[in-house]
């Protein structure tokens, strides 16, 4: 009997693990490793034209001022936070879920010369859209520096 009573209460007690796993893979919408619970990533195009790069962005429900946009080094850092909407009250529990909300940081290399000066974006429609200008490719072009005379120095 008390080895009974211990099995029931394993299998109880594994039920509740199961339970709270389930309850924090559904938070879960990431692959890379390292990411939190809670955290995910929009999703990501990147392609370029002849005069720039260009990188779409879903970013639906967001407002501008909710996402920023941060170029260091040769990385584009893309962060923001998708707020959680307030609950329901008269749900008792989820037969599905599949959105995704709280912070994401996604960080993008750039490994083209491009003029960060003169990169924008617009959000329209649920997309990000990043553009940046490429610069002149000046490989194997010419460019003569003149020589000047000790005299004319200032």
């Amino acid at each position: 009997m008390v080895q009974r009573r211990g099995a029931l209460s394993e299998v109880t007690s594994l039920q509740k693990d199961i339970k709270k796993l389930f309850e924090q893979l559904a938070q879960f919408d990431g692959v890379a490793a390292g990411i939190g619970l809670g955290e995910w990533f929009p999703r990501v195009d990147v392609f370029e034209t002849k005069q720039s790069l260009v990188v779409k962005v879903e970013a639906p429900g967001f407002e501008r001022d909710e996402l920023q946009i941060v170029f260091r080094g040769p990385k584009m850092i893309l962060s923001g936070e998708k707020k959680k909407p307030a609950g329901d009250v008269s749900v008792r529990g989820f037969l599905c879920l599949e959105r995704s909300f709280g912070r994401f940081n996604r960080s993008l290399y750039i490994d083209q010369a491009v003029d960060l000066t003169a990169a924008r974006a617009n959000l329209e429609d649920g997309i990000l859209t990043v553009n940046i200008p490429k610069l002149e490719d000046r490989r194997g072009s010419e460019f003569r520096l003149e020589i000047e005379d000790g005299e004319s120095r200032n």
